[in-house]
């Protein structure tokens, strides 16, 4: 299984997020939504704030384009 940095998760790691991913899912399953969706909205405004904090250190979409790693396909 391949994570999100697009590199192998070892075994172990993986059958740890499976166990997660299953724990949640029974999670949501089992309460209402005013439970988990207060939860989720945390997490989703955090992850928002962090892009927005660091806005300003992205590189220009012409940086990007000129790199060599740019795939042009």
């Amino acid at each position: 299984m391949t994570n999100s940095s697009g590199r192998d998760d070892p075994p172990r790691n993986r059958e740890a997020r499976h166990e997660e991913i299953t724990a949640w899912a029974e999670y949501v399953r089992t309460h209402p939504d005013s439970d988990w969706g207060d939860q989720v909205n945390k997490l989703v405004n955090a992850q928002l704030q962090s892009a927005r904090h660091f806005e300003h250190d992205r590189p220009d979409m012409d940086d990007l384009r000129d790199s060599p790693l740019f795939d042009r396909s």
